[in-house]
């Protein structure tokens, strides 16, 4: 189609300046001033106006980018179509930008210094965060570039002009996909917009930025192939050459930057793009955070009033405390000790029971305004509107607000709930998932929109099978989505996290959670955890929860149980051994047997009482709250922590080794897994 010197909705063609994979560009005149025209084919564009009239997705789209105003951006000025020329096709006109592409710049090395460097990739680094701030049609919190490249940015001196932004969304929207073609550019694509183009997130940009910062400082890319499948797999399983081995000079705080960006996982990537800005205006390389990560035992709350009364005559710390929501109403005592400035607190929505038939027999969860209609359960189908969603996280926010916490948590599911059965066309896993994602997301939206809870922190809810963990997909799709939303730290419970765990699932949960906190920066609390929560802490996690010699592990088998019996034993916690040992209430001969042998409890609520009153459940509960932050304590201050918590559990087994006429080897195998997994994370 000949379009120079033609007039087009008042638009002047003048000169042809390129053609790439979906059109050509042209520049033109209109009214005096210049604008560069992209054209694209019918096939592209026109069948979606055909498909669904002018209020189709692509329409929408460009709407949005037309509101796009950046120093760094190109404008989007107009957009039509000409139906009635020889070749029908659709025009996107934008501001003309004077000067050179950074890919020709690139080639003629016209790149002379790092000052110079530095200057124009803050510009585009600049022009991304402006892009990434502008409130998109389902991307609701900024638009992704989806094909940024040096041949799409324009270079003035040191000004950016950033070109081609939304272009492959567009596209994307047509019959082009159905053909199998790849929207993007290889070189410049993230690994998971080379699996799956339409599901990325903005870390995606970050991933190309990488790639455009390593190109502008060597004058080459990181990685060497003969052909596109060969690239592909480069750069979904390759790690990318050291850019110091085409630039000795480059600093180490560039090149860490750039292999941070270059990371296969996006979890693994700097979290946004003001993390990266930040980073890079700085004079290290290291951003200072604000979460607490001040390692610490939560306490998990139960009929625990006349404990925690007790224990504040002697102690003036402040006390982490997880208070579940249905006791609010048989315990309002404890819930008013806990509201004292003593004690910091995170509220349990208990959301996860509402999934299962049982909760009706809780009388506590049926009062509770999130409560489902009578004969309801939570399902994914159940909450299946974004009304309902947002509905059910106003509900929940608002009662942990009432309650007074100082950390929200958002509703959450267990994500292996076995009460919903897969089917050929539902997978019930999968919708757990992206069903307590969303809720994720109104949360943190909820949150921030209500000016009195604008000191509050919000974590992110997880529950999620633990021998899941030991699927890799599985473990990074996880760490992908909860890493991508900005909460402030993360609750996760896992079921089958006991005695009973093997050393493959004991390893990939603990990896799992290092490595969500590793890679967000924010907190990580181990929900429901037994004292290998001591052993997390001494790894570097942030803390875990558990009752008072009580709630020491997740199962899922609690919530389908109606109601638990009256329990003859007590569960006293022997350091020496690493954890609580079950002692008969009216009888404690063993406790006695092992206090003669390992020798009897000096803590200040032990030191000379009699077995019975020892194993009294107050007594019992003060015990384990004061050991076991005596013990977090003992970790804070030792300098090499993991290998602390290694000899420990040494010395626990010999401890048991001792015990031969109270214990067997089976009843302490738990010990040797966990020395095998710490074995191996040292």
């Amino acid at each position: 189609m000949a379009l120079i010197n033609q007039r087009i909705k008042g638009y002047t063609f003048t000169d042809f300046i390129g053609a790439g994979g979906f059109g050509s560009v042209y520049k033109a005149i209109k009214e005096g001033n210049t604008f560069a025209i992209k054209v694209f084919r019918e096939d592209y564009i026109l069948q979606e106006y055909k498909h669904s009239g002018e209020n189709n997705r692509i329409q929408r789209e460009i709407d949005i980018m037309k509101t796009v105003n950046h120093p760094s951006l190109i404008k989007y000025v107009d957009d039509f179509k000409g139906e009635d020329l020889s070749v029908p096709s659709y025009f996107l006109v934008m501001e003309f930008a004077e000067g050179e592409t950074l890919q020709k710049i690139i080639k003629n090395k016209g790149l002379t210094s790092e000052a110079q460097i530095v200057s124009i990739f803050k510009n585009i680094l600049e022009g991304i965060k402006g892009l990434h701030q502008v409130r998109g049609d389902d991307e609701t919190k900024g638009i992704i570039h989806r094909d940024l490249k040096p041949e799409n940015i324009i270079v003035n001196g040191e000004q950016v002009k950033i070109l081609d932004y939304g272009i492959s969304k567009v596209i994307d929207y047509t019959t082009l996909t159905s053909t199998g073609n790849f929207l993007g550019s290889p070189l410049y694509s993230s690994p998971e917009q080379i699996t799956d183009s339409k599901n990325i997130d903005k870390r995606s940009d970050l991933y190309t930025l990488g790639i455009i910062f390593y190109e502008m400082l060597t004058s080459k890319v990181p990685y060497v192939f003969n052909s596109l499948p060969e690239l592909i797999d480069k750069i979904k399983n390759e790690s990318p050459i050291p850019p110091r081995k085409y630039f000795a000079d480059i600093t180490n705080k560039f090149e860490n930057i750039i292999f941070k960006l270059l990371e296969k996982n996006p979890y693994q990537r700097y979290l946004n793009i003001d993390e990266l800005i930040t980073i890079f205006n700085s004079k290290d390389a290291v951003l200072k955070r604000y979460y607490d990560t001040t390692p610490k035992f939560v306490l998990r709350l139960w009929n625990d009033g006349s404990v925690l009364e007790e224990y504040l005559k002697t102690s003036d710390e402040t006390i982490f405390v997880e208070f579940p929501a249905i006791h609010q109403f048989q315990q309002k005592k404890l819930l008013g000790l806990i509201q004292g400035h003593q004690f910091s607190r995170i509220i349990d929505p208990e959301t996860v029971r509402f999934a299962y038939d049982t909760y009706t027999d809780r009388k506590g969860l049926m009062q509770l305004p999130y409560c489902p209609p009578t004969f309801e359960v939570i399902t994914p189908s159940y909450l299946n509107t974004y009304k309902k969603q947002q509905d059910y996280v106003k509900l929940v926010i608002d009662e942990e607000a009432k309650l007074g916490a100082d950390i929200f948590v958002s509703p959450y599911h267990y994500t292996h709930n076995t009460n919903v059965l897969p089917t050929y066309k539902q997978n019930p896993v999968e919708q757990w998932f992206d069903l307590d994602i969303k809720l994720l997301k109104e949360s943190i939206d909820y949150k921030n929109s209500v000016p009195e809870y604008a000191d509050k922190k919000l974590y992110a809810g997880i529950c999620i099978n633990s021998s899941s963990l030991t699927d890799q997909q599985y473990k990074n799709d996880l760490l992908n989505y909860y890493s991508a939303h900005e909460c402030d730290g993360y609750i996760v419970y896992a079921d089958g996290i006991d005695r009973n765990s093997s050393a493959i699932v004991l390893f990939h949960y603990i990896d799992t959670l290092l490595n969500l906190q590793r890679f967000t920066g924010r907190p990580v609390i181990a929900g429901r955890l037994n004292s290998l929560g001591l052993g997390l802490i001494s790894l570097g996690l942030v803390g875990f929860s558990a009752g008072a010699a009580r709630f020491e592990s997740f199962s899922e088998d609690l919530h389908k149980e109606a109601g638990v019996g009256y329990n003859l034993y007590e569960r006293y916690y022997f350091p020496e051994l690493l954890g609580t040992v079950s002692i008969e209430k009216k009888r404690p001969t063993r406790l006695n047997q092992i206090s003669n042998v390992l020798g009897a409890c000096h803590c200040r609520y032990c030191n000379g009482k009699s077995a019975e009153d020892v194993i009294n459940a107050q007594n019992n509960k003060l015990h384990y709250i004061y050991s076991v932050n005596k013990e977090v304590e003992q970790i804070k201050n030792v300098s090499n922590k993991p290998s602390y918590f290694l000899g420990r559990i040494n010395q626990a087994i010999s401890n048991y080794q001792k015990l031969t006429a109270v214990y067997k080897r089976d009843e302490y195998k738990h010990l040797f897994v966990w020395k095998e997994v710490f074995e191996k994370m040292c």
